[in-house]
């Protein structure tokens, strides 16, 4: 146990037992001298604003009365990283060590000694554990000073994928099970990914290939605790469905039974099906080059629901996404996509603030689309839609259509369409016309006007005024006017 662990103990017993507590106690409890506990507490001190242990001469130690109010040891643990996680961080833990072991219970005892709290922050975390397990359909269940969390397997692996991004493995230790197997286990899954990609001939990119894996793992894990789990009334697959990607599900047949082989032991028939959801879920790129005609690859529905989406998108942005490239890209993404809301599969986007913060129009006309088509559809998943669309117009984004207005000789007209098209590549120069000839019809299809004089009471178009020469500052000037 290392000297914060200590502190965490000296803590936690203290927030637990009423009264004094005197040194001896604890250096009992920890093994080491009273010198030493009078040290590991003058540091707790040091590191918290306001004193958090006193102690009396004669008595021993007890935790500032000020200070016995729940929410402010809320506050004196969150602030002293040293003493512990924050609330949040360990809910996620309690959390994680619940869905591992169910349907079987853990000791509130064990939680409260495992991460150094007292029963009534305990009672704190379960509000909030309750509450986020309602997105998962999921229970969590006090009994006899025990707390399980209960409901469909399928549901609880959903959670335990939710969660898998800051799982900590903390496989009970046996005679049976050697200190590395955590390690075996996580070679023998990246195997397995291996398998998949050889057999099916794809690459399976990042982060899908990482879901996969966490998939395989929770597999794994959940064995490793109970054996096999008892198999419900489960609606499996049909061989012979059309719809069916056979290869697929020849290829999670085959792994199932090298888990079988790995476990020594049978597994459900309903493992296949989970795999299969997964797979099918996730984006996959074929090693060898799609059809010439790569509709071909995509049922209808998902044709319609891109075409639909394309269609959309170009009217809210004014652009045109009508590259055939982009198209099958964005089929690619949406038919793995559509097997995730079918299947309840949850990705999360860990880019999507930035996406939000970077690309502002284009995800909001992004969510205005995709919610009327697909209302269920999930923020993350928009976010990868966003991308998409923001790739197409970074790769080859819209010139703007502009109108240049001048009153000098046609030289200097064409001079300065010259120098704007050389300087400002967003700029498509349509025409170069004398000021007095603008008219509704000339401009119907502009996005601007570049003007060498003001344009008193014209306001059909957005207009700049800029010098014929167009000098450093006109050119300034103009980048920043399109960037606004």
């Amino acid at each position: 146990m290392n000297k914060e662990d200590k502190k965490r103990v000296i803590i936690n017993h203290l927030i637990n037992n009423s009264g004094y507590i005197k040194a001896n106690e604890l250096s009992e409890l920890l093994s080491v001298s009273s010198k030493s506990i009078y040290r590991l507490i003058n540091e707790i001190n040091d590191n918290t604003k306001i004193r958090y242990i006193f102690s009396e001469r004669g008595k021993g130690f007890y935790i500032n009365p000020e200070l016995s109010n729940l929410t402010t040891h809320e506050a004196i643990f969150s602030q002293n990283k040293g003493l512990s996680m924050s609330p949040i961080e360990r809910r996620n833990e309690i959390v994680k060590d619940l869905l591992i072991n169910s349907p079987y219970s853990i000791s509130v005892n064990h939680i409260i000694n495992k991460f150094f709290i007292s029963e009534s922050m305990l009672g704190v975390d379960e509000k909030h554990i309750i509450e986020s397990l309602h997105e998962f359909n999921l229970q969590l269940i006090r009994k006899n000073r025990t707390l399980a969390i209960t409901g469909e397997e399928s549901n609880i692996r959903m959670a335990l994928m939710e969660y898998m991004d800051t799982l900590y493995i903390d496989i009970e230790k046996t005679i049976n099970i050697p200190k590395n197997r955590e390690e075996k286990d996580m070679d023998f899954v990246n195997k397995q990914i291996n398998i998949i990609e050889k057999t099916l001939n794809v690459n399976i990119p990042y982060p899908y290939n990482v879901n996969i894996i966490s998939h395989l793992y929770i597999l794994i894990l959940r064995f490793r605790k109970h054996g096999k789990h008892v198999e419900k009334e489960h609606k499996l697959f049909d061989y012979s469905d059309p719809q069916i990607e056979q290869s697929y599900y020849r290829v999670c047949d085959i792994i199932i039974k090298n888990f079988e082989t790995y476990l020594s032991s049978s597994l459900p028939n309903i493992e296949k099906n989970y795999l299969y959801r997964y797979l099918t879920s996730y984006r996959i790129e074929h090693v060898n080059k799609l059809d010439e005609r790569p509709e071909i690859n995509f049922s209808n529905d998902i044709v319609k629901l891109s075409n639909k989406l394309i269609e959309t998108m170009e009217s809210n942005l004014n652009y045109d996404f009508s590259n055939n490239q982009f198209r099958i890209d964005l089929m690619k993404h949406i038919k793995p996509m559509s097997n995730r809301l079918k299947n309840n599969i949850i990705v999360k986007n860990k880019l999507l603030d930035q996406i939000k913060f970077e690309y502002p129009e284009i995800h909001s006309q992004t969510s205005i689309a995709t919610k009327n088509i697909i209302p269920s559809i999930s923020e993350d998943e928009i976010g990868f839609l966003t991308l998409y669309f923001a790739r197409e117009i970074e790769r080859n984004p819209r010139k703007i259509k502009t109108l240049i207005t001048c009153t000098t000789g046609i030289g200097t007209s064409e001079l300065l369409r010259v120098k704007i098209e050389k300087n400002i590549p967003e700029i498509e120069v349509v025409d170069v016309i004398s000021s007095d000839v603008i008219e509704s019809k000339v401009i119907n299809d502009i996005d601007l006007i570049v003007s060498t004089i003001a344009l008193p009471n014209f306001n059909m178009k957005p207009v700049i005024v800029i010098s014929a020469m167009f000098n450093k500052n006109d050119q300034e000037k103009l980048k920043n006017f399109i960037q606004r």
